[in-house]
């Protein structure tokens, strides 16, 4: 028989989004911030991003619904690994919308594992 699981107060997760300043990430990034369960999220992404990181999570900092909002950026060829730590410590959620969008004469087979590539370095 599965166990009940012990409700969680309002605003007590903590979510990061690795990849949180592209074009997935951005909108992403502002759902989980309105979401009354995330009390802290952390916008992961590289240097090279649409927007810097800081620039969403200081955006998502304007929300009307608290949200403590950090971001987290790494230069483009860094080992994510030894970027991540404090990003990462203590999540709940950690959702990886991070990738490279398809370019002309690319297979879907290749765009996957380009994409693969880019989260299992993350992971």
């Amino acid at each position: 028989k599965a166990k009940a699981k012990e409700p969680r107060p309002a605003s007590s997760f903590k979510v990061c989004v690795c990849g949180g300043a592209g074009g997935i990430g951005q909108p992403l990034s502002l759902l989980m911030a309105m979401d009354p369960s995330v009390g802290e999220l952390c916008i992961f992404d590289l240097n090279v991003a649409m927007v810097p990181p800081a620039g969403v999570a200081a955006d998502l900092g304007h929300l009307e619904r608290k949200c403590s909002v950090k971001g987290y950026v790494m230069e483009v060829g860094k080992n994510p690994i030894d970027h991540l730590e404090e990003c990462l410590t203590g999540c709940h959620l950690v959702l990886v919308p991070a990738g490279v969008p398809r370019k002309p004469g690319m297979s879907r087979d290749d765009l996957f594992k380009t994409n693969a590539g880019i989260a299992k370095g993350i992971v």
